[in-house]
């Protein structure tokens, strides 16, 4: 029996899956909003879109990453990804956040 990987829900999205899986940061600008953390680090654009909301959670000390402990309730949380478009339809700044999941306190 052969196995074959399945295909990426979002190689349509972007060509084919082969650009996405040619190398761990793809070098052009993606044009459509990623629904998962995977997808969204495989561009070098979302990737920095992360690390700058990441340093602004530390710097604005809104976040910071505890050890774990059992009597504590962890919060769930998600990335959320935004395109920012300027008024004639340019891409004006590519914008992720990071979400907590409040309702799991």
């Amino acid at each position: 029996m052969v196995l074959r990987p399945r295909q990426l829900k979002t190689a349509n999205l972007v060509g084919s899956a082969a650009t996405l899986t040619a190398s761990p940061q793809v070098l052009h600008s993606p044009s459509f909003e990623p629904l998962s953390f995977f997808v969204a680090d495989r561009y070098a654009i979302w990737h920095d879109a992360l690390c700058d909301e990441i340093k602004a959670l530390r710097s604005n000390h809104t976040w910071s990453l505890i050890p774990f402990h059992p009597s504590i309730n962890i919060v769930g949380n998600r990335w959320v990804y935004r395109i920012k478009r300027r008024v004639d339809g340019s891409i004006k700044r590519y914008k992720a956040r990071l979400i907590a999941k409040g309702f799991t306190q």
